[in-house]
């Protein structure tokens, strides 16, 4: 039996993750990080949090944060939200380019092309 305990708690960090990046973050690089999707592991272990940045380019080459500033938000991110929500452990935060965007222009493009 599955249980849909992991998709409540991917939409909780969704809303606090980005309650927190547009209120208490004041790193420039981070300033316009969007907060596309969570999706958390069936043990709640691992939240991976796909992300864009807007104002920039919808390729990842051109758009991508730096792997040392994630990690160093994953950490802030995970104390701040121990504090703000009651559950026994917060997931790992794991941070990665939304690449759903590009994805979906790249079909665009290819279905005019058929036009």
């Amino acid at each position: 039996m599955s249980s849909n305990r992991p998709e409540k708690i991917a939409d909780l960090l969704k809303k606090e993750v980005s309650l927190i990046l547009s209120h208490e973050v004041k790193d420039p690089r981070l300033q316009n990080m969007n907060i596309t999707a969570v999706k958390v592991t069936d043990d709640i272990s691992i939240a991976y949090v796909y992300y864009t940045i807007i104002g920039k380019s919808i390729k990842k080459k051109e758009s991508k944060v730096e792997n040392n500033v994630l990690i160093k938000l994953s950490g802030m991110l995970r104390s701040k939200i121990s504090k703000l929500i009651e559950i026994r452990r917060v997931p790992k935060i794991i941070f990665k380019f939304d690449e759903s965007i590009e994805y979906s222009a790249n079909i665009e493009k290819l279905l005019k092309n058929i036009k």
